[in-house]
């Protein structure tokens, strides 16, 4: 199984929220898809994966502590 780390979900958390808020600030005309309703799915899924590589992180630390 292919597993993922901390770096990996915090860099596509960082591609997310970005191409999420460039569709929020430029809003541009796509055919039969509101760009303002994509853009703000896509922050929420950044936020989602930016919070798992957190989530990751701290159970890193936590095991290597113990």
């Amino acid at each position: 199984m292919f597993r993922t780390g901390h770096w990996y979900h915090f860099i596509t958390a960082g591609f997310f929220l970005l191409f999420g808020g460039f569709l929020l600030i430029f809003n541009p005309e796509f055919k039969g898809i509101n760009a303002g309703i994509f853009g703000t799915v896509l922050i929420l899924w950044g936020l989602f994966r930016g919070l798992n590589g957190y989530l990751l992180l701290r159970r890193k630390k936590r095991e290597e502590s113990q």
